[in-house]
């Protein structure tokens, strides 16, 4: 099979680790001037800095020659931590052998990187690629990046991991990010979270890969005023999976937002409150051996009252959907509605009257492959997630997986 070509965003540099064997000649007998010939060459690459950590490893072989065996073995490893909460790993390794004959020549290549990174914003990205051609060629490799916000509302994790044997590849990408923001004054309080995150595999041959995200977000305030009261909380969290192996493709992806405020009027005497929640889940899956999972929540809740006037609000979303080698190929989608109550109560000790909406959408399944693309998200509200475009592809068999590392 054809092994794409792919430009690693991992330059070797001068210093990495190389090794160059060839056999020796073997004595010379009447009927034999050489018995075999060989060649092998590996090398290793890691860097570790700035929130990123990223590690490539390449190794080939050849022989031509009855009885010749030459491996050839790269390995490269790299860990990056400020200290608060923000790590990033990766690590990968690659094997090639080779056996001669003197009928033909037998050759391997194996070639892994691996990236992982923290951004400013916190938002957490983790790439792999992996590539084999030849009987005897392997490679694995995994990457994990991990954020912690300053003040501790958010968490964020996301990691790939995988192998390829043989003829095979091995690609994934897995993005994850979240945000709460709460304020406060004397008579009014406010909390909003958001949480994103995709995460995209795809396999051929031998090759297997799995990635994985996870997003926490939760903020809350209350007024700190001494005339009525108001208080505001909302979370977010998502969690994603997709999993490939031989020739198949498999992705998943959430959003979801929740927000609410509360606040009292001192002049009018009123309490109003307001509480939203929504989000959607995908999955997308093909081939004979390939799963994704995607689900989320969310919440929402205020309070306020002055005198004998009060107001409350509540929302929840809980999209989730999965696809399955037991489920026919194709997309699944399950879309959150908004579900909130939400009024004031100016005259009197009622609770204040609004509006419910249940939550609406459904999971449909639909035949063909799934073409992994960018962009399976419903209207994200973060200009971060949007950044995450990549500027060329690796195609990979059944499926199309967007630049698994990003180009320099």
């Amino acid at each position: 099979m054809n092994i794409p070509q792919v430009k690693w965003r991992l330059v070797v540099s001068t210093s990495a680790f190389a090794l160059l064997l060839s056999a020796a000649p073997t004595a010379f007998h009447p009927t034999a001037a050489f018995a075999a010939s060989a060649g092998g060459h590996s090398e290793s690459h890691a860097t570790a800095g700035g929130g990123a950590a990223g590690s490539s490893s390449h190794s080939d072989a050849t022989a031509d020659g009855t009885g010749a065996s030459l491996p050839a073995n790269g390995s490269a490893g790299a860990h990056s931590d400020d200290g608060s909460g923000n790590t990033a790993d990766a690590t990968s390794s690659t094997h090639a052998g080779a056996t001669g004959s003197d009928t033909a020549t037998d050759s391997s290549t194996a070639d892994g990187a691996t990236d992982a990174h923290v951004d400013s914003d916190g938002g957490v990205t983790a790439d792999g690629l992996l590539t084999t051609a030849g009987s005897d060629a392997a490679a694995s490799g995994a990457a994990s990046a991990a954020s912690t916000s300053e003040d501790g509302s958010t968490t964020a994790a996301a990691g790939v991991s995988g192998s390829s044997t043989g003829n095979g590849s091995a690609a994934g990408h897995a993005f994850g990010i979240g945000a709460s923001s709460a304020s406060a004054d004397a008579t009014s309080a406010a909390s909003s979270s958001t949480a994103d995150g995709d995460t995209e595999v795809s396999t051929t041959g031998g090759g297997t890969m799995t990635g994985a995200v996870g997003v926490d977000s939760a903020g809350s305030g209350a007024s700190t005023g001494d005339d009525g009261a108001a208080a505001a909380s909302s979370s977010a969290h998502i969690d994603l999976s997709a999993t490939s192996a031989g020739e198949g493709s498999a992705s998943s992806s959430a959003h979801i937002d929740a927000s609410a405020d509360g606040s009292v009027d001192t002049t009018g005497r009123a309490a109003s409150t307001n509480a939203v929640a929504n989000g959607d889940a995908v999955a997308d899956h093909s081939g004979s051996d390939s799963s994704a999972n995607a689900s989320g929540t969310g919440a929402s809740a205020a309070d306020a009252a002055i005198d004998n006037n009060t107001s409350s609000a509540a929302a929840n979303v809980n999209p989730a959907i999965g696809v399955s080698t037991s489920s026919t190929s194709g997309t699944a989608r399950t879309a959150g509605g908004t579900v909130g109550v939400s009024g004031s109560a100016p005259n009197g000790a009622d609770t204040g009257g609004g509006t419910a909406a249940p939550m609406s959408g459904g999971a449909d399944i639909t035949g063909g492959n799934a073409a992994l693309a960018e962009g399976r998200h419903s209207e994200p509200t973060l200009d971060r997630l949007l950044a995450q475009q990549c500027s060329t592809q690796v195609e990979t068999g059944e499926g199309t997986l967007i630049c698994p590392l990003a180009q320099p």
